[in-house]
C-alpha cells in the first residue's frame, strides 16, 4: 500500500535518497526532507508547484474547495486563482487576528464582492482559532460534498486550518514556501480532506501573524516614504496616508531620486504591496515610485 509523506505528499520510499519522499523507514510519517523541516527548520531541496496540474485535478475531481487567503495578500493575482477553480468553491479569509476590532466582516464581504466581483460563500478563521470561528465542519457537512480539498496561497495556514479542523497536528506546519508538494488525503467523519500545495504568488514581505497597527502620516510636498529601505514612495504634494502594512522600517525621505513609475491615485484609495500589506491615500495625488509590483483599489480602511 501506497504511504503518502505527511508533510509534502510525496510518496514514501527508501531506494533513491536522492528523490522526494525518501525515508529509510516506510513505517515513519514523513520523508528525511520534511522530518529535517520539521525538526530543525531545515529546507534544503526546494520544488516548484505545477499550479495547471493541481487546477486540473480539482477541477475534474466532482468536488468542492475551500481557499485561503491571509488579510494581507488579498489582490489581483490571489483573486485570480481562486476564480480559476471551477468546481463549488468558497473563499476563506485567513489570519483575522491582525484585523482591527472596527473592521467588521460583513463590511469586508461586501467589498470582495464590489471591488473583485466575489458571489461565493465567504468565510473568516483567526491564528487562534481557526475551527471554531467560523464553524467550518457546519459549513462542509450543509454543502454536503464527501471530497474538500484545502487550497490557498503559500503561508495562508492551510495545514495549520487542517490540523485544528481534525483537532490533531498531523500535517506539516512551516512557513517555508512550498512544503506541500502533492495531495495529501485525511478523513473526517465520512468526509475526505485533502490538503494541496500552495500556490506562489508576488510577495514583497512576510505574512503577518500578529495585530496590524496602522500609522497615519501627514505627508509635506517633496517627501517620499521609505519602507524597509528598498520600496520608496514619492508625494509631489501634501497628503494623508494611513499604512497597514507588516514591515520592519519605515521612514521619510527628504530628497527624490529617479523614480520609474507615475501612478494617478484617486481620493481614499488603497495602494496595496503584495505580502506588505496596503496604504490608504485621502487625497487625489499623483505619486511616483522606484518599483511596479503593486495595485490601486477602492479603499478597504474604512476610515
Amino acid at each position: 500500500m501506497n504511504k503518502r509523506c505527511l508533510g509534502c505528499g510525496a510518496l514514501l520510499q527508501n531506494s533513491d535518497e536522492n528523490n522526494l519522499g525518501f525515508t529509510p523507514n516506510l513505517a515513519n510519517s514523513y520523508c528525511k526532507r520534511c522530518f529535517r523541516l520539521k525538526n530543525y527548520g531545515e529546507l534544503k531541496v526546494k520544488s516548484t508547484v505545477d499550479i495547471k496540474k493541481v487546477l486540473n485535478k480539482v477541477n475534474k475531481s466532482g468536488g468542492m474547495a475551500l481557499f485561503l487567503i491571509d488579510y494581507l495578500n488579498i489582490n489581483k493575482e490571489t483573486i485570480n486563482y481562486f476564480k480559476s477553480i471551477k468546481i463549488e468553491k468558497a473563499l476563506v479569509i485567513s489570519k483575522c487576528d491582525i484585523l482591527r476590532k472596527e473592521m467588521k466582516q460583513s463590511k469586508i464581504s461586501k467589498w470582495l464582492k464590489d471591488i473583485y466581483n466575489i458571489n461565493e460563500d465567504i468565510l473568516y478563521i483567526s491564528n487562534s482559532n481557526s475551527y471554531k470561528s467560523s464553524n467550518i465542519l457546519e459549513f462542509i457537512k450543509e454543502k454536503n460534498f464527501q471530497d474538500i480539498f484545502i487550497m490557498g496561497i503559500t503561508n495562508a495556514g492551510k495545514s495549520t486550518f487542517i490540523n485544528k479542523l481534525i483537532k490533531k497536528d498531523k500535517i506539516l506546519v512551516s512557513d517555508k514556501e512550498n512544503t506541500t508538494l502533492d495531495f495529501i488525503k485525511l478523513k473526517i467523519d465520512n468526509y475526505n480532506i485533502y490538503d494541496t500545495p500552495g500556490f506562489s504568488y508576488t510577495n514583497l514581505g512576510s505574512i503577518s501573524k500578529s495585530l496590524i497597527k496602522p500609522i497615519s502620516y501627514v505627508i509635506k510636498g517633496g517627501v517620499s516614504i521609505v519602507i524597509n529601505n528598498k520600496y520608496k514612495i514619492y508625494f509631489k504634494e501634501c497628503n494623508k496616508v494611513i499604512l497597514y502594512l507588516n514591515i520592519d522600517d519605515i521612514k521619510k525621505e527628504y530628497k527624490k531620486d529617479v523614480y520609474k513609475n507615475k501612478v494617478k491615485v484617486y481620493e481614499n484609495s488603497d495602494l496595496v504591496l503584495p505580502g506588505l500589506g496596503f496604504i490608504n491615500i485621502k487625497n487625489e495625488c499623483l505619486i511616483e515610485t522606484n518599483f511596479d509590483v503593486f495595485e490601486l483599489r477602492k479603499d478597504i480602511s474604512g476610515d
